[in-house]
């Protein structure tokens, strides 16, 4: 209640106290009882400096006041339907901080979509270790503070690990074996019985390598041929009719036949019915007489070989007294073309030539053919097949040289020609 200045003076009240008037003590006089009037007390002037009169409080939002004047009380409003406790609880909260609907939840048993690594720290008197029944499961389990109360005293490495015994902490690291790191080449290996090699070295490119290794691994015997020797000797399959390549076996007549469906290609030497095998220029041919007369083939020195070349008119015109189509290529170092035998066809076309000299088959770069067409016979306007004419003594064999259809020298004509020669090739 406020005070009441010494600047106004009221009558003690002596007497009983109506209805209309109230008691006060005056501000100056503790021990005098004064009366005023409602209407009195109510048009006081307020001074600041004694602090000013609440008349009436009121709420905002979620505070309520019962009643606005007098004995005033003051409370927060109360939410419906929250009061209780709630397990890993979904909650709201209002702008006032009070939580105004809640519900319970249910745990977190798995987290998608993380990105990069996470990390796992157990904390003091914890381990983090992976579920035995189920990896994908962490468990974090104390084990009873630290000190070591766990069941394991200590940790020993075996066979190929370095780091133990550990009593307390260290490292387990994979042992180092006796190989040097780096590349191999057809390496031979040795492996333990933990997967480890222990010993590797570079291998020589299979040279010892026997025919079943070879059609096992599909690697190559290096520098070496495969012989069968013994009674039914031969490539034996699991299923089936064998086939090494394109090389198949079968078993008609005496032994086995080896039946060819593509190409031969032999690399290293080829031994004949006689067990010899061929030098540069030799050639194999049918001996009936080998193997007790049920024939085989032998290596003799090369008889004679033909050949067949076309001529085209082209390379008729163009061909001079030092200059033609090569018939043969040079046959190498101190080796000569010896030609046996020659004929030329000539097909007549629509302007018979008109050479000047005789063309001629030349290992010679001079001017000595081994054998000679006359120019008569190529500037007839009509087809021909004849002989070709042999020089005799005066042909020319020359080491490592190419036989060539030249000489002649014709300006028109435009007939085409095959040349059919029979030859040898000679030591010089």
């Amino acid at each position: 209640m406020a005070k009441i200045g010494n600047d106004t003076s009221y009558p003690k009240k002596t007497t009983p106290v109506g209805a209309d008037t109230v008691i006060g003590t005056d501000s100056q006089d503790n021990e005098a009882t004064k009366q005023f009037t409602v209407g009195g007390i109510a048009s006081f002037a307020l001074n600041p400096a004694n602090g000013n009169v609440v008349n009436s409080v009121s709420g905002l939002g979620p505070i309520s006041t019962s009643p606005t004047t007098g004995n005033v009380a003051v409370s927060l409003d109360t939410v419906s339907g929250v009061q209780g406790a709630y397990t890993y609880a979904n909650v709201t909260v209002d702008q006032y901080g009070r939580v105004v609907s809640a519900s319970t939840g249910t745990p977190v048993e798995s987290v998608n979509g993380i990105d990069g690594s996470v990390t796992l720290s157990a904390g003091t008197g914890a381990s983090v270790v992976t579920d035995p029944t189920d990896p994908q499961n962490i468990i974090i389990s104390t084990t009873g503070g630290g000190g070591g109360s766990g069941s394991v005293t200590q940790v020993d490495t075996g066979t190929g690990l370095d780091g133990g015994p550990i009593t307390t902490t260290g490292t387990i690291n994979l042992a180092d074996t006796a190989v040097t790191a780096g590349n191999y080449t057809n390496a031979d290996i040795t492996v333990d019985a933990q997967g480890r090699i222990t010993a590797a070295s570079n291998g020589d490119g299979q040279p010892n390598q026997d025919l079943q290794s070879v059609l096992d691994t599909g690697q190559y015997a290096v520098n070496r041929f495969i012989s069968l020797s013994g009674s039914n000797t031969g490539f034996t399959a699991l299923t089936g009719a064998a086939t090494v390549q394109d090389v198949t076996w079968s078993g008609t007549g005496e032994g086995n036949t080896l039946l060819l469906t593509g190409e031969l290609e032999l690399r290293e030497k080829l031994k004949d019915g006689a067990g010899a095998t061929g030098t540069f220029q030799q050639i194999l041919i049918s001996d009936p007489s080998l193997s007790g007369g049920l024939g085989g083939v032998r290596w003799v020195d090369q008889p004679i070989i033909t050949v067949r070349v076309s001529v085209s008119s082209t390379d008729l015109i163009n061909m001079s007294t030092t200059l033609g189509p090569e018939i043969i290529a040079a046959p190498g170092a101190g080796l000569s073309i010896q030609v046996i035998s020659a004929a030329i066809s000539y097909d007549f076309g629509t302007v018979a030539y008109n050479f000047i000299s005789d063309p001629g088959l030349y290992t010679d770069s001079g001017s000595f053919p081994q054998y000679t067409i006359p120019a008569s016979v190529m500037n007839s306007p009509s087809s021909e097949f004849r002989n070709m004419d042999s020089n005799g003594s005066s042909g020319k064999l020359s080491a490592n040289a190419p036989l060539v259809f030249r000489g002649g020298i014709a300006t028109v004509g435009d007939g085409d020609a095959i040349l059919e020669v029979a030859y040898r090739i000679v030591s010089i």
